[in-house]
C-alpha cells in the first residue's frame, strides 16, 4: 500500500477510510476549500461553526472530520512537491486506499490548482524576461603538447545571452552527452503529453 512519494501510517490509513465515507456530492467543494487555504498558508481552514455544519453534512464526529482534513492537507502538501501525470497520480491515490470517486476528485482539484500555478509562473516569467534570448555554441579541442603526447580533450562552450546577462558553460564530452540525454528525456515526456 506504499507509493514512492507518500509513506502510509495507521493515522493516514484511518484518515483515508474516513475520506472514502464522505458524501461525494459535497466532497469536491470541501476539498477545494482545504486546498485554497493550504495554498494561502492559513492554519485554520474551517471555523468552529463550519466544522459543526460539516459534521452534520458528512455525518461524522469532530475527531473524524479533523482527521480527514489533516489527511487531505498532508496528501496535498506531498503532491505539490512532485510532478505527476494525472493517470499516475490517480493510480497512486488508489494504491494508498482512496476509492475511485475520491481519487477522481483529488486529481481534478490538483490539476486545476497546478494549471493555475503554472499559468501564474509562466505569465510572471514572460513579464520579467524579454524574448531576446540568444543561444550559441562553439567547439574547441585541447591538443597534445610536448608533455602529453596524443592527448585530445574536446570541449563544448554553450552561451546563453539576454539583454541583461550572459552565461557561458564549458562542457566535456561526457557532460555534454549527459545534458543531451536529459533534454531527450524531456522531449520524450513533452511528446507523450501532446499525443
Amino acid at each position: 500500500m506504499d507509493c514512492t512519494w507518500l509513506k502510509t501510517s495507521p493515522s493516514l490509513n484511518k484518515g483515508i477510510s474516513i475520506i472514502n465515507k464522505l458524501d461525494e456530492a459535497r466532497f469536491e467543494q470541501f476539498l477545494r476549500r482545504i486546498v485554497a487555504k493550504l495554498k494561502a498558508q492559513v492554519t485554520e481552514i474551517f471555523t468552529e461553526d463550519e466544522i459543526q455544519k460539516l459534521e452534520k453534512i458528512f455525518g461524522v464526529d469532530q475527531e473524524s472530520l479533523v482527521l480527514s482534513i489533516k489527511t487531505l492537507q498532508y496528501i496535498f502538501k506531498r503532491m505539490f512537491k512532485y510532478i505527476f501525470m494525472p493517470v499516475d497520480l490517480k493510480s497512486d491515490l488508489k494504491t494508498i486506499g482512496l476509492n475511485n470517486e475520491k481519487s477522481d476528485s483529488i486529481v481534478k482539484v490538483w490539476s486545476a490548482e497546478t494549471r493555475t500555478t503554472l499559468t501564474e509562473l509562466g505569465s510572471a516569467a514572460t513579464e520579467k524576461s524579454s524574448d531576446s534570448l540568444n543561444f550559441s555554441w562553439k567547439l574547441n579541442a585541447e591538443l597534445s603538447s610536448e608533455y602529453r603526447k596524443k592527448c585530445k580533450v574536446p570541449k563544448a562552450y554553450l552561451s546563453l545571452a539576454s539583454e541583461k546577462n550572459e552565461i557561458e558553460i564549458e562542457l566535456t564530452h561526457p557532460e555534454l552527452y549527459s545534458i543531451f540525454l536529459q533534454f531527450e528525456s524531456i522531449q520524450n515526456e513533452l511528446d507523450y503529453l501532446i499525443t
